[in-house]
């Protein structure tokens, strides 16, 4: 996305620069030059009107692309169900039964994955507006009240842990509301796995 919208950022700035550069050098107050009267000119600001419209409809077209992209749920190799409440998180495995890491005081919770493996996340909230942010993967979604939302994350091999954060202010302790993110290689998850009793 950014490959698309810097540039276009860049070049309207650039743009009102050089105009406004323009304007203010050539129709600057000068000794002995009276002002003239300006007339309208309805079809440069057409012009503009239509470009800018276009520029507009591009961006949109692609944001909605890409968010179609990113929501699109493909065959998952792991689930995770991540539930948010003040001020911590519980992560718990479909395929594992039992198998709970829940935040506690001074004790963030932590997500298990496999590196190289498309995760799908159930996330849901318990109580207000949470959110469910990875900066190491520049993803972040929202957790609602009374609804789930469902997403597909993949953790890069060969990471070793990152951190999540709560990217919503959701109370006085919202600072405390962080996670570790463990992506396991393939020998370490299948190690892992059959230690809490499942299947690599």
């Amino acid at each position: 996305m950014q490959e698309l919208y810097l540039p276009i950022a860049a070049a309207v700035f650039a743009l009102v620069v050089v105009v406004l550069t323009v304007v203010l050098v050539r129709y600057r107050a000068r000794p002995g030059r009276a002002a003239r009267a300006t007339r309208d000119h309805y079809s440069v600001d057409a012009i503009v009107a239509l470009v800018l419209a276009a520029i507009v409809a591009v961006l949109v077209a692609v944001t909605l692309r890409t968010n179609d992209t990113e929501t699109a749920l493909a065959r998952p190799g792991f689930r995770v169900d991540a539930v948010a409440f003040q001020w911590g998180w519980q992560f718990s495995y479909p395929s594992r039964p039992g198998v709970v890491d829940r935040s506690a005081p001074g004790r963030p919770a932590t997500l298990h994955v496999p590196a190289g493996t498309t995760v799908e996340v159930s996330l849901r909230t318990r109580d207000v507006v949470h959110a469910f942010w990875i900066p190491d993967l520049r993803f972040k979604r929202d957790a609602w009240p009374r609804k789930t939302a469902r997403f597909d994350l993949r953790f890069p091999a060969g990471t070793a842990a990152g951190v999540g954060h709560c990217a919503q202010f959701c109370g006085l302790k919202h600072s405390d509301m962080v996670f570790f993110v463990d992506a396991m290689d393939a020998a370490r998850f299948a190690s892992w796995s059959r230690a809490k009793g499942g299947r690599a």
